[in-house]
C-alpha cells in the first residue's frame, strides 16, 4: 500500500494544546486519529492523550488483516472511552476529562472511519468534496433539519456545544461510521474544529490539488490560525494521500471472507464478539458502581 501522510498541530492563541494526532502504520494498514480535548472540563489534554494512546494500543494488538474494520473501530473507541473515564477517576482529585475523536482505518483500497463529537473527516476526490462526517452537535442537528444555514451555523450561540464525546459517563457514546473504496490520489483529512471552523470549505478541499501534502496541510493550518486571530483555537490535522494498493496484502473487503477467516456469524466470531462485549460490560459496570458509591 502506497500512501503519503502529514500531521500538523498548532497552539493557536490558547495557553495549552489539548489536541492530539496519531498516525500508526503496520504493513498494508494505517490508522489515523485526531482527538480534541474539550474545554470547560478539566484536563482535556489528558483525555485526548489517553484516547490516542488507547487507540494506538488497540491497533498494534490487532491481527492482520482486520477483517471487520467497523467492529475494530467500535471496540477500539469503546476501550478508549473507558480508558479516559479511568484516567479521570485515577486523578487526584477525581476529574471527568472529555474529548472528541475521529479515527480512520485504511487498508488496501478501503477507508473506514468512525467519529464521536465534532472532529471531522473529509474525503476529497478529483478536487472536490466526496464525503465528510456530520458533527454530533445541536447546531448540526438544526442544520440537518433545515432550521439554520451553513452561514448561520458559524455564528450560532450553540456552535461550540458537543452532544457526544469520549469520557464523562461510563456509558458508551453513540458512534457514527462510514467507509469508502479509495481511488488513486484520494485525500483524507482528519481535523479538529479549530481547523475546519476557521476556513471556508473550498479552502479545505484545495489541499488535494495544491501540491506537496505536508506543505499544503501546514499552509491550511496557517490560514486557519490567521483567520481566527486573536482568538484562534488549537489547530490540528492529519492528512493521507492514497496512491496505490498493495495487491500482495491479503485484506478482506466488506462482505468477503478468506478461507482462514471466521464468518461474521460463525460460532468463532460470535464467541469472540460476546467475550469482548462481556469484558466491556463488566468494566463499565464497575465504573458506574464506583460512581454511585461516591455519591
Amino acid at each position: 500500500m502506497k500512501t503519503l501522510t502529514a500531521v500538523t498541530s498548532r497552539l493557536g492563541n490558547r495557553p495549552g494544546n489539548q489536541d492530539r494526532c496519531l498516525v500508526e502504520k503496520k504493513p498494508g494498514h494505517v490508522l489515523l486519529v485526531v482527538a480534541d480535548g474539550m474545554g470547560g472540563h478539566a484536563r482535556g489534554d489528558l483525555a485526548a492523550q489517553v484516547a490516542v494512546d488507547s487507540l494506538a494500543r488497540s491497533f498494534q494488538r490487532a491481527s492482520l488483516p482486520i477483517n471487520d474494520p467497523q467492529s475494530f473501530l467500535k471496540q477500539a473507541i469503546h476501550t478508549a472511552h473507558l480508558d479516559v473515564v479511568d484516567a479521570g477517576r485515577s486523578h487526584n482529585p477525581p476529574i471527568t476529562p472529555r474529548t472528541t475523536c475521529v479515527a480512520c482505518l485504511v487498508q488496501n483500497d478501503v477507508a473506514c472511519w468512525a467519529h464521536v463529537g465534532d472532529s471531522r473527516l473529509y474525503l476529497l476526490r478529483a478536487g472536490a468534496l466526496l464525503k465528510r462526517t456530520r458533527d454530533h452537535t445541536p447546531v448540526e442537528d438544526l442544520l440537518q433539519s433545515g432550521l439554520v444555514s451553513e452561514e448561520e451555523l458559524r455564528n450560532h450561540p450553540l456552535r461550540n456545544s458537543v452532544s457526544r464525546c469520549l469520557g464523562g459517563s461510563p456509558r458508551f457514546p453513540e458512534i457514527s461510521f462510514d467507509q469508502e473504496a479509495l481511488v488513486a490520489e484520494d485525500t483524507l483529512l482528519l481535523c479538529s474544529d479549530g481547523l475546519w471552523s476557521a476556513v471556508p470549505e473550498p479552502l479545505l478541499v484545495s489541499i488535494q490539488v495544491s501540491g506537496e501534502l505536508e506543505h499544503s496541510l501546514n499552509q491550511l493550518a496557517e490560514e486557519a490560525e490567521s483567520a481566527s486571530y486573536p482568538n484562534s483555537d488549537n489547530i490540528s490535522g492529519v492528512a493521507l494521500r492514497w496512491l496505490a494498493a498493495d495487491r500482495t496484502t491479503r485484506v478482506t473487503r466488506p462482505g468477503v471472507t478468506t478461507p482462514d477467516t471466521p464468518m461474521p456469524d460463525s460460532p468463532e466470531a460470535q464467541d469472540k464478539d460476546e467475550l469482548e462485549q462481556a469484558i466491556e460490560d463488566i468494566h463499565r459496570a464497575m465504573l458506574e458502581y464506583a460512581s454511585e458509591m461516591k455519591k
